[in-house]
């Protein structure tokens, strides 16, 4: 999964991943944000998980929710989870762009990338 973190020209973020993690760009932005506390509570629920103390986890966000395991990291947007009418089949929505997965150590790593990112542009 290839990943870059830039700010845009109205002084807001840009999170941009590869081809069917960009779901997972699209929650940092509006789910995460520089919100350093929600960050130092993804990493204790990742340590938790690590250590087997904790079997899963789930963050329902605005538009996006995460879903935690011990082994994975799933982001998926909420509009997924409505139910749709059989006869909008060919309305279905582009779940590349609404749903994704990794490893829960590069889930940790985007994370720590990200807070990184988010510090460093702070200070200048």
């Amino acid at each position: 999964m290839d990943y870059e973190f830039r700010r845009d020209p109205f002084g807001g973020y840009r999170a941009r991943f590869s081809m069917g993690h960009e779901a997972i760009g699209q929650w940092l932005i509006d789910e995460v944000g520089k919100d350093e506390e929600k960050l130092d509570a993804l990493f204790a629920v990742i340590d938790q998980l690590s250590c087997r103390s904790l079997a899963e986890y789930k963050l329902l966000g605005g538009d996006y929710s995460l879903l935690l395991t011990q082994e994975e990291a799933e982001v998926k947007a909420n509009v997924l989870n409505i139910e749709q009418d059989e006869d909008l089949d060919d309305l279905a929505y582009y779940d590349d762009e609404q749903l994704a997965m990794c490893g829960l150590e590069d889930f940790a790593q985007v994370l720590t990338s990200w807070r990184a990112f988010i510090r460093n542009e702070d200070m200048g």
